[in-house]
């Protein structure tokens, strides 16, 4: 058991009954309550090392599936707290056998309830001291343990205390998503999409925990986002083909497991629907029309009717992503999305139109809902390179963590307050194909640790590689030796980076980085001798991928859907393409090479001006996944079921493919470098591609 005893640590003033940290100029931080259990019981227990299992034990009451995860999140979270307010490193961690803390706690004699009682006692005794009374004494004593005990005991195990509890509902392989409960809350339907496969819907009844789930569809297409009609009878998902499709919603009677086309759908984008609170509507995200509209209704009480885009007054330069309708029916709970690194919640009033701004600094959200009570939203978001759960208050627009990784799109939420969700422990890592082997074997691992590794990218100049990862705790940018020794950090933003890019002599890398509290990104340049970062100001709210002039001059980005540069030293900005542009790289004066989008194929820009399309998007159906080497393009085809890397001869234009690998393995966004001192592509790996379905009931729910 933890006490609330207040102590000194370094220079820290730690005091666990207000969850507050001081620092000795006065700075104080809040701190939450399990991250303080953590810290008292770390002091409590100096200087003996104390293992994750003993830690889980005493703040996770032994909950192992809650506890492993929330125990390495607020380690973290304490670190992150030390070095805001002491730059100093207090925690000490043992690799594999647990924690210590580095400096002795030095604490404070108690304070609190039994104080404030002691001038009521010595009222007490100068009242009665001609005739003692001793029963009264002893009374009063027990009374004043009793009140020290429920100060000691109770700020951690109050009264009634419900601990969350989370129950998985899928172990099978592949990865079981999106599940969406029936309005009885006796079925759950979800997808399914098995290793090697399509994804299909699948039936698990609720009441049966012994029946497997029940299969519903069984097209080579893969169906997705499930949600239920008001008459427990039909439900509507999206259906997309694998490579070049189409997209459509469909609607599926469960019982007869016919299906039909409503309408068509983005197939470029997530599908994101729900009906409205009467039953009559099916709302969806679609195509951005001229007027900046992105969300779309379909009257489902007419058979001939056809989807209308809903008039957008504000915030209408971000598009629509995921929305849900409120109990009362009278507001949408939407998402607009600026881009990859700015996505927040507004609350749209269905009757005027108007809109209000209900989260900032939120990155990427996967799913959200309304809580029956009409007053609370229980949405998922990426922090930090964490997905995690969160509940917001829309009339004060405060939000609370649930304290529990891995939580992604949860579903409509009962009236005892559980949610069905689905956990992806989802953590990219880096990895290399060799390519100078007479033989392509396979992808190597470079990382497999807990902390995310993403956008690798390497400098022949430098012997080193760039890369992003929260292993501080934050997204920020790192740097490496060819084979990830010697990590070293180069930025603390506390804020979101993207696409680190080195330039061709080494000196500089690139980024795209989104401060806290602001929603639009930056351009940025960090010199890597120096540390010293500098805005390139392109006067674009957001840029896509980026990379190198040729002669380190110019920075080439990506905004709107063409390709710029912006000249490092003038600031003079160049647009290159007019026609679409989603990714350039220029390794000559005369060789510049982009894509136009996913499925939109290879393109080649001349010094003239002119493009030329070098291949068709049938072949070339990456986004990002492509690069440059000395005489070719290494890029990923997708295939059915499967991903293809192959090579691209720009001199003769033949066209090799060289290693088939597992569709979860990488993914058609993730970014792709060529090592050229060491002849081989690195990638970021999706190394835990399974996802399951979990039941949750948490207190804050309730």
């Amino acid at each position: 058991m933890t006490t609330q005893q207040s102590f000194y640590l370094a220079e820290l003033y730690v005091n666990p009954a207000e969850l507050s940290i001081q620092a000795p100029a006065g700075q104080q931080t809040s701190v939450q309550q399990k991250p303080m259990e953590v810290l008292a019981f770390l002091a409590q227990q100096y200087p003996a090392l104390v293992s994750r299992q003993q830690l889980i034990d005493n703040v996770w009451a032994g909950n192992a599936y809650v506890g492993e995860k929330a125990l390495t999140n607020a380690i973290w979270q304490l670190r992150n707290v030390f070095e805001q307010l002491a730059d100093a490193e207090l925690i000490s961690t043992v690799r594999k056998k647990g924690y210590r803390l580095a400096v002795a706690p030095v604490y404070q004699p108690c304070s609190g309830v039994a104080k404030t009682a002691e001038p009521a006692l010595l009222a007490a005794s100068n009242k009665l001291v001609a005739r003692p009374n001793y029963s009264l004494f002893i009374a009063v004593g027990l009374v004043i343990l009793t009140l020290i005990s429920a100060t000691f005991y109770y700020p951690f195990n109050p009264p009634n205390a419900a601990e969350p509890e989370v129950s998985p509902l899928t172990k099978g392989s592949g990865r079981a998503m999106f599940p969406a409960l029936s309005p009885d809350e006796r079925y759950l339907v979800f997808s399914w999409r098995k290793f090697e496969a399509s994804s299909d819907l699948y039936l698990l009844d609720l009441q049966d925990n012994g029946k497997p789930p029940r299969q519903l569809t069984f097209s080579i297409d893969d169906e997705s986002r499930p949600l239920w009609a008001k008459d427990g009878r039909h439900i509507y998902y999206s259906s997309k083909t694998a490579v070049y499709g189409e997209c459509y919603i469909m609607q599926l009677d469960i019982i007869t497991l016919r299906s039909e086309k409503l309408t068509a759908c983005n197939r470029h984008s997530t599908v994101y629907m729900d009906i409205s609170a009467d039953g009559r509507y099916l709302a969806f995200n679609g195509n951005v029309t001229p007027d900046g509209a992105s969300l779309y209704q379909l009257d489902l009480q007419n058979p001939e009717a056809e989807p209308q885009a809903v008039p957008c007054q504000q915030n209408c330069q971000y598009r629509v992503r995921d929305l849900t309708f409120s109990p009362d029916g009278r507001y949408l709970a939407i998402t607009r999305r600026a881009h990859r690194l700015s996505e927040e919640i507004y609350l749209h009033n269905l009757a005027s139109g108007e809109e209000h701004k209900l989260t900032s600094g939120e990155e990427d959200i996967m799913g959200m809902v309304w809580h029956p009570d009409g007053e609370r939203v229980l949405y998922a978001a990426l922090r930090h390179g964490k997905r995690q759960g969160f509940v917001l208050n829309v009339a004060d627009k405060t939000t609370v963590s649930l304290d529990l990784d891995d939580f992604a799109w949860p579903t409509r939420i009962t009236a005892n307050g559980d949610v069905y969700y689905h956990s992806s422990s989802n953590v990219p890592q880096l990895g290399y194909l060799p390519l100078n082997k007479g033989v392509t074997g396979a992808v190597f691992p470079l990382t497999a640790a807990e902390a995310r590794y993403e956008a690798p990218h390497y400098s022949k100049a430098q012997h080193a590689l760039a890369y992003v990862s929260n292993e501080s705790g934050y997204m920020e940018i790192w740097r490496a030796d060819a084979y990830m020794e010697n990590r070293q950090q180069l930025t603390r933003l506390h804020g979101m980076v993207k696409y680190p890019q080195w330039s061709n002599n080494g000196r500089y890398i690139a980024f795209v980085g989104r401060f806290p509290a602001e929603e639009e990104d930056k351009l940025m340049l960090l010199e890597v001798k120096t540390g010293q970062l500098t805005q390139l100001k392109t006067g674009a709210r957001w840029h896509g991928q980026i990379s190198w002039w040729y002669d380190d001059s110019a920075v080439i980005f990506s905004h709107g859907s063409n390709l710029f540069s912006i000249n490092i030293s003038s600031g003079d900005i160049n647009q290159l393409t007019v026609k679409g542009g989603i990714g350039g790289q220029m390794p000559t004066a005369d060789r510049f090479y982009f894509s136009k989008g996913r499925n939109r194929g290879l393109w080649q820009l001349l010094p003239d001006g002119n493009e030329v399309q070098l291949l068709p998007g049938s072949v070339f159906s990456s986004r990002t996944a492509w690069t440059v080497a000395e005489q070719g393009i290494y890029f990923l085809q997708q295939k059915p079921d499967q991903l293809l890397v192959s090579y691209y001869d720009t001199g003769n234009g033949q066209l090799k493919d060289l290693i088939l690998l597992p569709p979860d393995l990488l993914h058609l966004l993730s970014i792709m470098s060529f090592d050229a001192e060491h002849q081989r592509l690195l990638f970021e790996l999706s190394m835990h591609p399974r996802a399951d379905i979990h039941k949750l009931s948490h207190p804050l729910l309730h």
